[in-house]
């Protein structure tokens, strides 16, 4: 299966998963500078596959860069089909709470919302809604382990909430 099967698969079955791949590919071209040559060589040849999904790979990914491009996302911001995806989820999201009034998830988001209101008054005037501030704040998370920094037990436990909110929430886009 190539890497666009891949996340359009993560994408039918794990939305929340979706998300934080397409974050990080995002990111990944961000810092191979767009260039083909280094994702290539960085990402591309490492890759423990044959020459076949090799292409695939490099098709995705040059797409992607293109793509980026042609929305001015060099520096920052995440791709059209992205921010759909999670204005999707945010609309869901006020479904479930306000409309479905779905006893199970409300649970879940009563235990996310302090983490998720301190996130947001941090934020000020550039919060998100609670959908997205739960995707920064994880990939946040995800972004400190990766560079081998700390996370503390407090925050630690925060994400647990999100991604249980966010895996609730994926669990309800499928249906």
């Amino acid at each position: 299966m190539n890497n666009m099967g891949l996340l359009d698969d993560k994408k039918r079955t794990n939305i929340a998963g979706y998300i934080i791949s397409m974050w990080h590919v995002e990111d990944l071209m961000r810092a191979n500078r767009f260039d083909m040559t280094l994702v290539e060589e960085l990402l591309i040849g490492p890759m423990d596959a044959d020459e076949h999904a090799k292409a695939d790979a490099r098709a995705v990914y040059d797409t992607i860069i293109k793509r980026m491009k042609e929305q001015g996302l060099e520096r920052q911001g995440h791709l059209h089909e992205v921010e759909e995806v999670l204005n999707e989820l945010e609309f869901l999201h006020n479904s479930l709470l306000r409309v479905v009034n779905d006893k199970d998830y409300n649970v879940l988001f009563a235990a996310a919302q302090g983490d998720i209101a301190a996130l947001q008054h941090q934020a000020d005037e550039q919060a998100d809604g609670p959908i997205t501030t739960c995707f920064t704040a994880i990939y946040g998370v995800l972004l400190l382990r990766a560079q081998g920094k700390a996370v503390s037990p407090a925050t630690t436990e925060a994400e647990g909430h999100f991604r249980r909110l966010l895996d609730a929430l994926s669990m309800h886009y499928r249906q």
